[in-house]
């Protein structure tokens, strides 16, 4: 065995380590709360006649629930931006608006680089479509700078101004509408 080798396998010896003692979990959700404390994030609820730009996260699973949201979006002259989270090592079409396994650090954080252009851009709203939960893709909700996040999360800490409980309807497309149709209602309940 020669020292490269020795130290692939050291490095994932020590990542199985720490994920079976809880070690990654904790180091990464630290990093998180830093990350919350430095971004200033006040939500503002947007007037959907006039949002210009909207971003959507969504994993290929949900790529009808992703193109249903750009048409509308788009229909309205709206500018929508994409990013696609693959979660697994599957052969994926990779491009600069997705994010692979090859590209999260050991605590399974998007390395610097392609993700930076996403969560940069001024989105009027991000629309979070991803069904899983993961420390991923809490962290890339987090890090844009959305005026208004929308999106579904199960746990109680989440990074959303507005979570939709989707209950056992675990379907991208469901929420995509739910989304939509409770941006809406809240135009309507904010205009009176």
């Amino acid at each position: 065995m020669n020292l490269i080798s020795l130290k692939i396998d050291f490095h994932q010896s020590f990542i199985k380590f720490a994920e079976r003692m809880g070690i990654r979990e904790k180091y990464a959700n630290r990093k998180l709360l830093k990350t919350e404390l430095i971004i200033n994030h006040s939500p503002q609820v947007p007037d959907l006649d006039s949002v210009k730009k909207v971003g959507i996260i969504w994993e290929p699973e949900g790529k009808n629930a992703y193109q249903y949201i750009k048409d509308f979006f788009s229909e309205r002259g709206v500018v929508v931006r994409g990013f696609c989270v693959y979660n697994e090592d599957v052969n994926f079409a990779t491009d600069t608006n997705s994010l692979t396994p090859k590209e999260l650090d050991w605590l399974k954080l998007p390395k610097q680089g392609r993700i930076d252009t996403f969560t940069q851009l001024k989105f009027d709203i991000l629309l979070n479509i991803a069904l899983s939960q993961n420390i991923t893709l809490d962290f890339i909700t987090l890090s844009t700078q959305a005026k208004f996040k929308v999106g579904w999360s199960q746990k109680e800490k989440n990074y959303l101004d507005l979570n939709i409980n989707i209950g056992q309807n675990q379907d991208a497309l469901f929420l995509a509408k739910q989304q939509i149709f409770y941006l809406g209602q809240l135009n309507q309940k904010t205009s009176k």
